[in-house]
């Protein structure tokens, strides 16, 4: 499974790049400004947790694509309005713990791979969802900096081994 996720996630880098030199960001180019991968990435988690969406839209790419837990999503306008937006609208509160991400960059800068381990806890009116998962983000560089072009948000329930 590991191999199958390396191997699509390098597909895509491709694609999206023409060419791909990856290496650890450290440090990313933009990371004196606060806009390297990682911001990036992190300014994401902070604008689902706070139900943010207009912070989060300002970090996607004209053309983006969006996936959770396999099942495609479309754009970011069309997650927006017909899925984050209303789930978010329904949520009590929600929490999430990040992990250490895992963050690539190619050579010229132009692209940018972050996989980041979470945990999130879900209050809703009828019940508590407690989840683990990973967001994958593909960050692709354009005038104004670092964008979103892809995410995958990948989850299921946590289970007290996950601790």
């Amino acid at each position: 499974m590991r191999r199958f996720f390396c191997v699509s996630t390098l597909a895509i880098l491709v694609a999206l790049a023409g060419s791909v030199g990856a290496e650890e960001s450290s440090p990313s180019r933009d990371t004196a400004r606060g806009h390297g991968p990682t911001e990036v990435a992190a300014a994401y988690l902070e604008a689902m947790e706070s139900g943010d969406l207009d912070a989060a839209e300002a970090l996607f790419a004209p053309q983006s694509s969006i996936f959770e837990s396999g099942g495609q999503e479309g754009d970011w306008q069309h997650y927006r309005e017909h899925h984050i937006g209303p789930e978010l609208s329904a949520i009590k509160s929600f929490s999430l713990s990040q992990g250490e991400p895992e963050v690539e960059e190619s050579q010229d800068g132009s692209m940018a791979f972050v996989a980041w381990p979470i945990k999130y806890r879900i209050a809703l009116e009828e019940r508590v969802i407690e989840s683990i998962g990973t967001v994958t983000f593909v960050l692709v560089r354009g005038a104004d900096g670092l964008r979103i072009r892809h995410l995958h948000w990948s989850s299921r329930a946590q289970k007290p081994a996950d601790g």
